[in-house]
């Protein structure tokens, strides 16, 4: 991305996903970058409207910026009237010489990064895009936030448009999907609505574990999910759990949406996460010692979001100060975002409460010398989710419960294999791991 108007258009494609068609144009789509400079970006607005925006729409606007950028900054709004004449939408001046997110490239399956954990996933995605509405209709993919879900979801609108450009493609999220189903109730133009989501070659949600419990937005998908399928077109839904986890969700959409095929992915092993951190730093075009990629690899285990941030947070740090990056400089700029930052003890007293809670019984018990089924099968839980959450060794792991390597070294064995035999175990314990690193 070499161009201001390459970065503003990735700006509000961020908002645009965020808000309603109507609030995004009438608030966002005016606006105009002027600036961008160390921690302050400039934007021109209708004067009339900027106390507005800047009541509700400026925090949605700067995560926007850290979600391009890598980094926080503070936005000012000026008047139309009041921007430099040198700096009008035509000479807007250029700093891509210093700071060019240009990892915000399209998000296709060429770069997306394949391992163990969501090949899967990547292979149904790849096949219902060259195959729209023929194969794996719907397809439905699940897990934890920053695992690539989204990625997929451009991929296969990328690979669509490539091999039928006049394919019409609908992507929405389950919040906007909802936004538009009010408006159109407001307004009474459902059928408007019936057009756009109901003849459509494509229909991509995002996060439609949201919809539960809203009986309006349940009644549109039902009928929009029949009507498109029987028509032969494609959907495709993304959600952090499978249909069957989804609480408060009628059983009529539960069964429909696992009429296709499910797919889940995990949080990449260590060498997918490796190869994940490479790719990101080759995209800003920024050398990044391996060590400092193996730092960032052995302490953001479950987020590839989180990945791709650390990788523009030290981006942006060494380019404004011209300096090498090294651990010590990672250790410091990542302190807010890694687990790490945290005493271990203080990560370790957070699982056990988490994980007691969960299975019925208190963190005395679990590190207890009980061998109650409840409690044992919550202290091996326990050992695995400290052992996937801190760069503990199996032996200091022992040594938080008081026994040696070879029990714990059997207990992480017996939760893989469970979670392997057992879905509704393994989504309990990936989501024990979700919230403590929320």
């Amino acid at each position: 991305m070499n161009s201001y108007s390459e970065f503003w258009d990735a700006v509000l494609n961020f908002c645009r996903e965020s808000m309603n068609n109507i609030a995004f144009n009438m608030w966002i789509e005016p606006l105009k970058l002027i600036k961008i400079e160390a921690e302050r970006v400039i934007i021109a607005a209708p004067g009339f409207k900027i106390d507005l925006i800047l009541s509700k729409y400026k925090n949605l606007i700067e995560d926007a910026f850290f979600n391009v950028m890598g980094f926080n900054v503070e936005i000012e709004l000026i008047p139309f009237e009041n921007i430099p004449k040198e700096k009008n939408e035509e000479t807007v001046q250029d700093t891509s010489s210093t700071f060019s997110p240009v990892d915000n490239a399209k998000l296709t399956f060429n770069n997306f990064v394949v391992g163990p954990s969501n090949k899967f996933a990547y292979t149904a995605s790849l096949r219902v895009a060259e195959n729209p509405g023929s194969v794996f209709n719907p397809l439905f993919i699940y897990g934890n936030s920053g695992l690539g879900k989204t990625h997929l979801l451009n991929a296969i609108i990328e690979k669509i448009k490539s091999n039928n450009p006049d394919a019409n493609i609908v992507y929405t999220t389950s919040e906007n999907l909802t936004n538009d189903l009010y408006f159109a109730l407001q307004t009474k133009t459902t059928h408007d609505l019936h057009i756009k989501y109901r003849t459509c070659d494509a229909l991509l949600i995002d996060d439609i574990q949201f919809i539960a419990g809203k009986t309006q937005t349940e009644e549109e998908i039902f009928h929009t999910f029949d009507t498109l399928i029987k028509a032969g077109k494609q959907i495709v839904l993304t959600s952090d759990k499978p249909p069957s986890a989804i609480p408060k969700i009628e059983d009529r959409l539960k069964t429909r949406f696992e009429s296709g095929l499910l797919c889940d992915i995990q949080p990449p092993d260590f060498e997918t996460r490796l190869a994940i951190i490479k790719d990101k730093a080759n995209l800003l075009r920024f050398e990044l010692p391996d060590d400092v990629c193996g730092f960032i690899a052995e302490n953001i285990k479950s987020n590839v979001r989180q990945m791709g941030s650390a990788v523009k947070n030290i981006y942006a740090y060494c380019s404004f100060n011209n300096v090498i990056p090294t651990v010590d400089i990672a250790k410091d700029i990542l302190k807010d975002i890694l687990i790490t930052s945290q005493p271990v003890s203080v990560v370790i007293e957070n699982i056990l409460e988490k994980v007691s809670f969960t299975f019925g019984v208190t963190a005395d018990q679990i590190k207890s010398e009980k061998r109650d089924a409840n409690i044992n099968s919550a202290r091996q839980a326990s050992m695995y989710i400290i052992r996937e959450i801190t760069n503990l060794s199996q032996e200091e792991v022992g040594k938080v419960f008081g026994r040696n390597h070879s029990t714990v070294n059997s207990s992480l064995k017996n939760v893989q294999q469970k979670m392997a035999s057992d879905q509704k175990y393994k989504n309990l314990i990936n989501d024990i791991i979700k919230n403590i690193n929320d």
